[in-house]
Order: C-alpha cells, then sequence, then structure tokens
C-alpha cells in the first residue's frame, strides 16, 4: 500500500531569503481536474502545500493554455500564455520575476525531487484564472475524506453537477491507488493464529451491459451545427447518435442533412403526421438531398392502423413514447437520474436539436463514459426499445 509522508521545513529568515531545495517523494493526495477534465489521481499530479499554500505541478494549467518550460540547469521555469505574458520563477535565488522584470512578493517555485511545483493562488490570478477545492462526499469514498482541486478559465459544470459526474471515476481512481502490493503468504503459522485478512476494495459499479441510445429531432431548432461538433469531439462515446429528419428540415437545410449524413451518424424519418404517406413523401426528398434511404421513423403520435401499415411496409418504428426525451427544463443530473441501471436495460436518450440540449450533451456524454455505458447506434437491424 502506498504510504503517505509528511514533512515539516524550518525556514530561517535572514538578511537574505534564501529558499532551500526540497527533496522529498510524497505530495497531498488531492484530486485534480482542469475546467470539466478529471485528471488522473497519481503522484504525478498531485499538489502539495507548503507554508499553508497550496502548489501544483506546473502541467496542470496546460488545460487552460498555460504552458511552461524549464532552464536547462533547472534553476528556472517559465510560465507563459500567449506571447505577451509570462512569468518566471528563480528557485536557486527564491524570487519570481513578472514580465516586466518586477520582483513578485509570491512564494518561490519549489523542486520536489526533481519537479517543479508553483504556487496555485498566485499563478490563477496572474493569468486570469480562478480555481475551487470541493470536499468529495464520503457516500462516494467512505475510508476518508477526499478533496477535488478544479482549475478553471470557463463557466461549465456547476460543482454539484461536476462531482456528481465523477462520483464513479472518484471511487474507481481511489480504490486502484490504494489497492494494497500483491504480498506472499507466511511460510507458516503458529498453531491457534488466524492470518489477517486483507482490507476489502469495493469496485465502482460499472454498466456495461446496459445500452444506451442517443437521438435527437428538429435539426431547425438551432442548435445542430454545434451538436455535431461536440459529437465528432466526442467520437469514442458520442459517434453513435441518429438524427430523425422532417420534410421540412430536408428542403430548408439540404447541406446540413448532407452533413449528417457525411458524418456517419444514421438518418431517421420524422414524422409530424404520423403516416405512411408522409413518410413516402420524405424520402423522396431525403434521397434528393443525400441520395440516401432509411426506413427508421419516429413520431409524437401515430395511429394503431398507421402503425399496422407502417410495419406491413417494412419500416421500423422507435415511438417517441418509449424514449427518454428530455429539455431544457431538466438539468443534467435531472437526466442522468433517468438513465437506468439494471442490467440488459436499454434506453434511447433523445432531445431536439437545441442550443440548450447541445450544452447538456457534454455532461451527460461524461457521465455516460465514467460509468462506461454501452452507447450503441440504431440501425435498421436493432429492434426498437419497447
Amino acid at each position: 500500500m502506498k504510504k503517505r509522508i509528511t514533512a515539516t521545513i524550518l525556514v530561517i529568515c535572514l538578511s537574505v531569503v534564501i529558499t532551500p531545495v526540497v527533496s522529498r517523494a510524497a505530495v497531498i493526495p488531492y484530486f485534480m481536474a482542469v475546467n470539466d477534465t478529471l485528471l488522473p489521481f497519481s503522484d504525478e499530479n498531485m499538489p502539495d502545500i507548503i507554508g499553508g499554500e497550496i502548489f501544483v505541478p506546473p502541467g496542470m494549467f496546460a488545460g487552460v493554455s498555460v504552458w511552461s518550460v524549464a532552464s536547462e540547469n533547472s534553476e528556472q521555469i517559465r510560465l507563459y500564455r500567449g506571447v505577451s505574458k509570462h512569468v518566471d520563477f528563480y528557485t536557486a535565488r527564491g524570487i519570481t520575476v513578472d514580465q516586466d522584470d518586477n520582483v513578485l512578493s509570491w512564494p518561490s517555485a519549489r523542486k520536489i525531487g526533481n519537479k517543479f511545483y508553483v504556487p496555485l493562488r498566485q499563478v490563477c490570478e496572474y493569468f486570469g484564472l480562478t480555481y475551487e477545492i470541493y470536499d468529495i462526499s464520503r457516500e462516494v469514498i467512505p475510508q476518508e475524506q477526499m478533496r477535488v482541486i478544479r482549475i478553471r478559465s470557463v463557466e461549465g459544470f456547476n460543482k454539484n453537477t461536476f462531482l456528481g459526474l465523477n462520483g464513479n471515476a472518484f471511487r474507481k481512481a481511489y480504490n486502484e491507488y490504494y489497492a494494497p502490493a500483491p504480498s506472499t503468504p507466511p511460510a507458516t503459522e503458529s498453531p491457534g493464529e488466524a492470518s489477517p485478512l486483507p482490507p476489502v476494495v469495493e469496485p465502482p459499479p460499472t454498466y456495461s451491459d446496459v445500452t444506451i441510445y442517443l437521438s435527437f429531432y428538429d435539426v431547425a431548432a438551432g442548435g445542430a451545427g454545434r451538436l455535431l461538433d461536440l459529437l465528432a469531439t466526442n467520437a469514442a462515446s458520442g459517434g453513435q447518435a441518429c438524427f430523425f429528419v422532417s420534410a421540412d428540415d430536408i428542403k430548408n437545410n439540404p447541406g446540413l442533412i448532407r452533413r449528417i449524413s457525411g458524418g456517419g451518424y444514421t438518418i431517421g424519418i420524422w414524422l409530424k403526421e404520423g403516416t405512411v404517406k408522409e413518410y413516402l413523401e420524405t424520402s423522396s426528398l431525403l434521397f434528393e438531398a443525400a441520395k440516401i434511404k432509411t426506413i427508421i421513423i419516429a413520431a409524437d403520435e401515430m395511429t394503431e392502423d398507421e402503425k399496422a401499415s407502417a410495419e406491413a411496409y417494412g419500416l421500423i418504428i422507435w415511438e417517441s413514447s418509449h424514449c427518454l426525451v428530455y429539455n431544457d427544463t431538466l438539468s443534467v443530473a435531472n437526466v442522468t437520474d433517468m438513465i437506468p441501471t439494471e442490467g440488459g436495460a436499454r434506453q434511447n436518450l433523445m432531445s431536439a436539436c437545441s442550443e440548450d440540449a447541445a450544452l447538456m450533451l457534454s455532461g451527460i456524454l461524461l457521465y455516460l463514459h465514467v460509468n462506461e455505458y454501452n452507447i450503441a447506434k440504431i440501425t435498421e437491424t436493432v429492434a426498437p426499445v419497447k
């Protein structure tokens, strides 16, 4: 098991302040995050607390476009953002200098082992960043009170959403970090003496046997472009979406329909009137605009007669009444609370292509990824969710 080591540093103030080079292997076991991204829980990413100030590895700031470079002799490290703003830390001299050569009244950068650490609060203030420290619920990690330091350059998720989405990730990383190292059993045991039982580390729940489908409708709602951008950057977890398009969508946005098709997403037809006649007319428009055909349909309502006609025609009906349809009246937490967890379950998450849906989607994808859900693609061979 990894041991935690703490040390007390005695600083002697003389006429010239000299900051010693500190050498030790342990740091403070806090989680670190940048904006909405949780960083790996490892010694390389953990902060330290010296003299009441939080120090972090300078690499933490790369996610907010603040970069670092060390001198060849490793006595100086520069943090910079763009070409117009930088700050230099001189560890041997114990001073910090800004871009105008002003000596700043900051704690100096420290070297712990072969790694630099820089003061979190001052760096954030200098480059216009913020940071927050959250307590992680004891329901997530019951063994001890754990915390996460979150550096931010954008608004992103609120505290509760961020903590809720990363609950399983916190638990899994903690258990992996503190998992006991394999040990050989003792050669002999004295009579009457029982070997101590190893600690039980409960693995976090995962839902890889729960299948989730992502689908969208109303591409004229204003957020389709942003949704496509977001899905493209989350190809591993969000590239399986289906877009249901209406006749009006195709007439008014043929270029967008071609972009959806070109991105490899499934296209279905949204029937406003819920009739086979409407399907045939819309299917003809779709082929004219994007040279594709589909037999996947969805509608707000269909009569039983129309359903029977559609099935006789070979159409596959993804009824919206069987989908989890969310909108801007719900938060990310509301939506994720409704996602099933029982083994073997299937659920289609459906929303309009609105700006709000685009804002929510990144949080939903993060939740699905962290909890290891199986995100699948609606195709003509997949039976609809009932």
